[in-house]
């Protein structure tokens, strides 16, 4: 599989192009389940943009997403501590998606199977949850292991629905994203670099 592209490699617009993108991307995912608690998509846009494109962009994604979400928000009104804690929650999930974009020992990018995707989501996610248990539990005054308990059903369905998620979309996402935007992303310059991995 590729090298993770490098940013270096885009002009200013370009980079801001593709933020916007997997911005948009990861407010449909959160959108787009929100009826069902706990189910979302927004999680796996966020991880693939670290694992293409890098922490930095992941970062700006994951800000302006949380903010757009945090304010338009069908289950409720802006909570600081909560969006801080989901905050927190994702910057630990684009950490992971940047650093199993490292490259291996041969100079190419590691190549996670769908069991390993799977395994990583459930566990990102099971973090996640409780990270944000810990901002329910600040907001409002619940011991944390209480906020751990009532949160069960909901944790369980969210990190297995993660696992799911990620062993199935990551791959066609990843392999979506590198077709469709490699004109965008890359400058003229950096083409026969591009070719050159894609033969690999």
């Amino acid at each position: 599989m590729e090298t993770q592209w490098s940013s270096r490699a885009m002009r200013g617009s370009r980079w801001i192009s593709i933020t916007a993108i997997m911005t948009a991307l990861a407010l449909v995912g959160n959108y787009v389940l929100v009826a069902i608690p706990n189910l979302e998509l927004g999680s796996t846009v966020l991880f693939v943009t670290a694992y293409i494109f890098g922490a930095p962009m992941a970062i700006w994604s994951t800000l302006i997403m949380s903010i757009v979400f945090g304010v338009i928000n069908p289950w409720g009104g802006f909570i600081p501590q909560i969006w801080a804690s989901q905050v927190i929650g994702w910057f630990y999930i684009i950490t992971v998606g940047s650093i199993m974009a490292k490259e291996g020992a041969e100079g190419k990018r590691l190549n996670p199977s769908k069991w390993e995707l799977a395994i990583t989501g459930a566990f990102v996610t099971l973090i996640f949850d409780q990270i944000t248990n810990v901002g329910y539990s600040v907001t409002f005054g619940v011991p944390f292991l209480i906020a751990v308990i009532a949160a069960i059903p909901f944790t369980i369905l969210h990190v297995i629905s993660n696992g799911v998620i990620f062993s199935q979309v990551v791959p066609v996402l990843d392999k979506t994203l590198r077709k469709q935007l490699k004109d965008l992303i890359w400058s003229p310059e950096s083409k026969g670099t591009v070719e050159m991995l894609e033969s690999v």
